[in-house]
C-alpha cells in the first residue's frame, strides 16, 4: 500500500484544503473525515459508465451507513462545466472537491494516476491505499466488500466459488423466496424446469437494444420449441416500474420472474455479475452456469449455439473455419470503397459489428486495413465486383 503522507489521515496528507461540498452546496469540514474509510470517486456526467455505476456505489453507500460503518464517498468530478459538476452531484448522497479547486482535483488524478473513469480509489485512515480501484468490487459484491482490503476480497471471492460450485437452479432463485415463475396463464414451479438448459434473460421494457434483441432471441426460442429441445427462458425484469415489465413480459413469449421492485432481480444482477442489459445468462441441466455470454452467441450462430456449451461453440467454430475456405481472398464491397481482404482471428480478425448488417461478428470477416472496415463473409457472398 502506498505510505501516508507526513500529517497523517486524509485531511492534509491526501485533501489539502479545509472543506468539502455537499449535494446541496453546504461545506463538510475535512475534519469530519477522521477515523474514516474513504473512496475517491473519479467521475464525470457526460460518461454512461459513470451514470451506471453510480447507483451501485450509492446503494452500497447507504447500505453501509445504515449498519453504522466508518466510511464515506467524495466525488472528485471530470465533468467539464459547473452546470454539469452540479446536476451530477445532486444525484449524489456524498460530498464533493468543490468544482474550482482545478489544482486539487489535478493533484488527486496524478497522485492516483487517475486514466479512466469511473475509478473508485480506497484509503484507510492513515490516507494509505487499500484499494486503487474499487468499481469492480462495488459492482460485484456492494457494501459487501467493505472495508475493501485484500483480505476481505480473497474471502468473497472464495465464498463465491463455493456458491458457483454448489448452485442449482432452485438455489438461484431462492432470492426471491418463491418456488415459482410467471406463465402467461399460471405459475410454473422452478422444480419443473430442473434438467433444462436455462436462459436468464436480464432486459427492461424502454431499452433499445433489448427491443431489437428480444425479437431475435423470441425467433431463436421459437425455432427450438418447435424442435422439441428442452430449452427455457425466464425474463429477470430490470424495469424500474411494474408497468414496464408488464409491458415487457406481453412482448416476451417465455416465464418470468414475480416483480418485486427490482429487489429480486438486482440480486440476481449482482450473482452473475450484469453490467449490461440486455444479457442472457445460460443454466445448463445441471444447474451449473454454462455461459454468462448468451447474447453473443445468440447473435453470432443464432439457434446453432443452443446448448451453449464451450464443446457445441468449438465445433460451430471448426465449422466456420472449413466455410471460410470456400470464400475469396478479396473483394469489393458496393459499402465501401477500398478492396476488402479476408481475415481470421489468427489474422487480425476479432469481436466486431457488421458495417453491412449491424450485426455481431467475431473471428473471420471481410476487412478493410487502412479503415477498419469489416463485415460478415456472408455479408459478402453475393456483392458484385468479387476479386478474382
Amino acid at each position: 500500500m502506498e505510505e501516508a503522507r507526513e500529517n497523517g489521515g486524509v485531511g492534509g496528507s491526501v485533501l489539502p484544503l479545509a472543506s468539502l461540498i455537499s449535494p446541496t452546496g453546504n461545506e463538510v469540514q475535512i475534519s469530519e473525515l477522521e477515523g474514516k474509510i474513504i473512496g475517491l470517486y473519479f467521475a464525470a456526467n457526460w460518461y454512461p459508465k459513470c451514470e451506471a455505476f453510480t447507483p451501485a456505489l450509492t446503494a452500497a453507500y447507504h447500505q453501509l451507513k445504515e449498519h453504522g460503518a466508518g466510511f464515506e464517498v467524495i466525488f472528485v468530478s471530470c465533468d467539464e462545466n459547473r452546470p454539469s459538476f452540479e446536476r451530477f452531484h445532486r444525484a449524489m448522497p456524498w460530498p464533493a472537491v468543490p468544482f474550482g479547486d482545478i489544482g486539487c482535483k489535478k493533484r488527486l488524478s496524478e497522485r492516483f494516476q487517475v486514466e479512466g473513469i469511473p475509478r473508485l480509489v480506497v484509503l484507510a485512515p492513515n490516507g494509505e491505499v487499500v484499494q486503487p480501484d474499487a468499481v469492480e468490487l462495488v459492482h460485484r459484491y456492494g457494501d459487501r466488500a467493505f472495508p475493501f482490503t485484500s483480505a476481505r476480497v480473497a474471502e468473497l471471492e472464495a465464498d463465491e466459488q463455493r456458491k458457483f460450485a454448489s448452485q442449482t437452479l432452485e438455489k438461484i432463485f431462492s432470492v426471491n423466496g418463491k418456488d415459482y415463475v410467471n406463465g402467461s396463464q399460471e405459475q410454473v414451479p422452478i422444480s419443473s424446469l430442473v434438467g433444462k438448459t436455462v436462459g436468464l434473460y436480464f432486459s427492461a421494457h424502454r431499452c433499445a437494444p433489448c427491443i431489437k434483441f428480444t425479437a431475435k432471441l423470441a425467433a431463436i426460442y421459437s425455432n427450438l420449441k418447435g424442435k422439441a429441445e428442452d430449452f427455457e427462458i425466464i425474463y429477470i425484469p430490470m424495469d424500474k416500474e411494474e408497468d414496464g415489465y408488464l409491458r415487457s413480459c406481453s412482448d416476451m413469449p417465455w416465464l418470468a420472474l414475480p416483480y418485486d421492485d427490482g429487489a429480486s432481480s438486482g440480486a440476481l444482477a449482482r450473482y452473475f455479475d450484469v453490467r449490461e442489459i440486455p444479457t442472457l445468462v445460460v443454466v445448463g441441466p445441471d444447474g451449473k452456469t454454462v455461459t454468462r455470454e448468451g447474447r453473443n452467441l445468440v447473435n453470432l450462430y443464432f439457434d446453432m449455439a443452443f446448448p451453449f456449451t464451450d464443446e457445441q461453440i468449438r465445433l460451430l467454430q471448426e465449422m466456420e473455419d472449413e466455410d471460410a475456405k470456400g470464400y475469396p481472398p478479396s473483394l469489393r464491397h458496393t459499402g465501401h470503397r477500398h478492396e476488402l481482404s479476408i481475415v481470421s482471428d489468427k489474422s487480425g480478425g476479432g469481436p466486431y459489428i457488421c458495417c453491412e448488417c449491424d450485426e455481431q461478428g467475431l473471428g473471420w470477416a471481410y476487412q478493410c486495413i487502412a479503415c477498419g472496415y469489416e463485415i460478415h463473409l456472408r455479408c459478402g457472398r453475393d456483392m458484385e465486383g468479387r476479386a478474382e
